[in-house]
């Protein structure tokens, strides 16, 4: 199985890009309110953005942010390699967002280091919860449902790639 870490980092990174748009704009937009603390409207304007761009696309494609759809990858159950139920993907999603949090991103580091040297890419928050990140193509430009198996030319091409 190929070691999906690069394609991992970007779906995340696309996620937060979309997540600091969306807390910028809810910054302007509950700026206006003069009646709420300056501690209160960022702390709405983050929940409002983090929920919005790692939380909701679980509603409508399941095991699937913007950022993981984008990279063709999607979060199942180790067990069954089927997307887990929503509360589970919702909990996930909430365990993750407070460990950054409450670590001040230390625990992304860490996450970043188990996911890079583990052949299956899991991390704590995977652990906990049971799933994993798998790849629904070899490369990101594949379209879905392309067979993910190697030809032996294929495999020898791509020795010592990071696709092996």
């Amino acid at each position: 199985m190929m070691n999906s870490f690069e394609r991992r980092i970007r779906a995340f990174s696309i996620d937060i890009s979309m997540a600091t748009v969306m807390f910028i704009l809810m910054i302007v937009l509950i700026g206006a309110f003069e009646a709420v603390s300056n501690e209160l409207k960022l702390t709405i304007a983050a929940g409002i953005s983090y929920f919005g761009s790692l939380i909701i696309p679980h509603f409508f494609s399941k095991g699937q942010s913007f950022g993981k759809r984008n990279q063709k990858m999607k979060i199942v159950n180790i067990k069954s390699n089927e997307p887990p139920h929503l509360i589970i993907l919702v909990l996930r999603e909430i365990v993750k967002g407070f460990l950054m949090i409450g670590t001040f991103g230390f625990y992304l580091m860490i996450c970043g280091i188990i996911a890079s040297s583990r052949k299956d890419g899991r991390v704590i928050h995977d652990f906990m919860f049971k799933t994993k990140v798998i790849c629904l193509t070899l490369y990101v430009s594949d379209k879905e449902g392309s067979v993910l198996t190697q030809t032996q030319s294929v495999k020898k091409h791509l020795e010592g790639s990071s696709y092996d």
